[in-house]
C-alpha cells in the first residue's frame, strides 16, 4: 500500500504544478503585467533602429501606453531611429553628430534598440555577420547606455497590391530573431521578442493587416506592435486600450487618444529638433553661406540660436502630456 501511494506522488504533484501554471495560460495579459519592469523613474528612453522604429514616435501608441501606466515616473523619450539604419551602417550628413555622441547629449539612460529587418532580406548565410555588427555596435552603444532592450524582427506579412511577397522571408526572420535572442542572453540584455508575439497572432484567421507592404507597419501595426512592447517591458497594464480598437489612421478613442495625440505633436517637434532638414546650414557644410550668418554681423550665427528655441517648447509640451496622462487616474494627486 505505502508503495503505491510512493508511485501516485509524482503524479499528484505533476497535476498540482500544472494547475499552478493554467492561471497563467489562460490570462497571457495578466502574466505579462507580472513582467519585471525594465523602466526606471525620470528614464530617458532612447531608440535606435530603421523604418518601424521611426513610426514608433510617428503613432504615439507606445510612449502613451507607458506613460498611461507610470503617470509619476517623469518619463522622456527620444527617438535616435533613421529610415535605412542598419547595424553595419548608419549614413548621416556631413558633421552630423555620431549615435553615441547623441545618447550623451540627450542623456538618454535606457535604450530600445532594433535591427535586423532590412538585414535579413539576405539569406541566413550572412546571419554570422549580421549578428558580430550587432554586437560591435551594441559594444560601443553601451559605453554611454549600459541598459539595453534588444527587439526581434517583426514577422513579414503576405503583401497585397504587387509587392514581392516578403512572406517567404519569415523562416530568415525567424533565424534572425533567434540569433538576437541567444546575442541579448550573452549580453545579459532583456529582450522584447515582437517575431513570436507577432508570428502567433498571424496565424488567426482574417486578422487585420498590420503593414503597408509586408514590411513597413501600418499605423494599426503600431498600436498592435505598442501593446507587445508595453508587455514585454512590464509596462502593461490591466484596462489598456486594446491594440485592435483603433481606426483606419490608427487612432483611440476618449482619454488614451487625446494623450496619444499630444505625444505625436511633441514628437513632431523633437523630430524637428535633433533632425532639422536644412542640416547643412545648422552645421554641415555651408554654415559658411551668408543666409546661415546675421545681415548685419557676419560673425554670429543666426541659426544654431533659433534652433534651440525648441527646447522650451518640448518642454512645455511634455509638461503638458504629464497632466494628460495623470488625468487617466482619477486617484492620481
Amino acid at each position: 500500500m505505502n508503495g503505491t501511494r510512493d508511485r501516485r506522488l509524482p503524479w499528484l504533484l505533476a497535476i498540482a504544478f500544472l494547475f499552478v501554471l493554467l492561471p497563467s495560460a489562460a490570462h497571457p495579459a495578466e502574466s505579462a503585467e507580472r513582467r519585471p519592469v525594465l523602466l526606471k523613474p525620470h528614464d530617458i528612453i532612447g531608440f535606435i533602429g530603421g523604418a518601424n522604429m521611426v513610426g514608433i514616435q510617428e503613432s504615439g501608441h507606445f510612449e502613451a501606453r507607458v506613460l498611461a501606466r507610470f503617470p509619476d515616473h517623469g518619463l522622456r523619450f527620444r527617438n535616435l531611429a533613421w529610415e535605412g539604419d542598419t547595424v553595419f551602417a548608419q549614413p548621416r550628413d556631413f558633421n552630423f553628430p555620431s549615435l553615441t555622441n547623441l545618447l550623451r547629449r540627450f542623456d538618454v539612460t535606457f535604450l530600445i534598440v532594433g535591427f535586423g529587418q532590412a538585414e535579413c532580406l539576405q539569406s541566413t548565410q550572412h546571419l554570422g555577420g549580421f549578428l558580430a555588427a550587432y554586437d560591435r555596435l551594441l559594444t560601443g552603444l553601451q559605453r554611454q547606455v549600459p541598459r539595453v532592450a534588444l527587439a526581434t524582427l517583426c514577422p513579414f506579412e503576405k503583401p497585397t497590391g504587387g509587392y514581392p511577397d516578403l512572406s517567404l522571408r519569415n523562416p530568415v526572420a525567424r533565424s534572425y530573431s533567434q540569433g538576437i535572442r541567444e546575442l541579448a542572453a550573452r549580453r545579459g540584455l532583456p529582450v522584447v521578442d515582437l517575431f513570436q508575439a507577432l508570428e502567433e497572432r498571424a496565424t488567426v484567421e482574417n486578422a487585420p493587416r498590420l503593414t503597408e507592404n509586408g514590411m513597413h507597419l501600418t499605423p494599426r501595426g503600431q498600436a498592435v506592435v505598442a501593446a507587445v512592447m508595453a508587455g514585454e517591458m512590464g509596462a502593461a497594464a490591466r484596462g489598456d486600450a486594446d491594440p485592435a480598437d483603433v481606426d483606419g489612421r490608427g487612432g483611440w478613442t476618449g482619454a488614451m487618444e487625446s494623450l496619444r495625440r499630444a505625444v505625436v505633436a511633441k514628437n513632431r517637434l523633437w523630430f524637428d529638433y535633433w533632425r532639422p532638414m536644412n542640416w547643412a546650414f545648422l552645421n554641415g557644410d555651408r554654415t559658411e553661406q551668408p543666409s546661415s550668418r546675421d545681415h548685419l554681423n557676419p560673425g554670429v550665427r543666426w541659426f544654431p540660436a533659433e534652433m534651440e528655441k525648441f527646447v522650451p517648447l518640448l518642454y512645455r509640451a511634455e509638461s503638458d502630456i504629464d497632466r494628460l496622462a495623470a488625468s487617466l487616474h482619477p486617484s492620481h494627486p
